[in-house]
């Protein structure tokens, strides 16, 4: 079920629906997109906020490019010892002999 919800960057209130237990996320995201926002704003006083949207976007864009990179990589990483501890508990089965397993 989806839930009315107000936003409010660069002080102006963006209303949004989200599903009622994405609220709390969807407040923290919106702050962090005014706290970016505001820090490129007092650094470029003279931009306006289109400008300030489109930048901030381009370095969120680029930090989740980072972060799914390093996931794949973490991923990969992981199927790779998945694979590794897979074929040492199958060679370690093989080598047991099921009858004193059951005595």
């Amino acid at each position: 079920m989806h839930q009315p919800l107000k936003v409010r960057i660069l002080d102006r209130d963006y209303p949004l629906l989200v599903q009622a237990g994405d609220v709390e996320t969807m407040q923290d995201v919106a702050r962090r997109v005014d706290q970016r926002m505001r820090a490129f704003k007092e650094q470029h006083p003279d931009q306006p906020d289109l400008v300030a949207a489109v930048i901030t976007a381009l370095f969120l864009a680029e930090e989740l490019d980072g972060a799914r990179e390093t996931s794949d990589v973490l991923v990969a990483a992981l199927d790779r010892e998945t694979d590794h501890l897979d074929r040492k508990l199958s060679e370690v089965l093989a080598e047991v002999d099921p009858i004193s397993i059951q005595e």
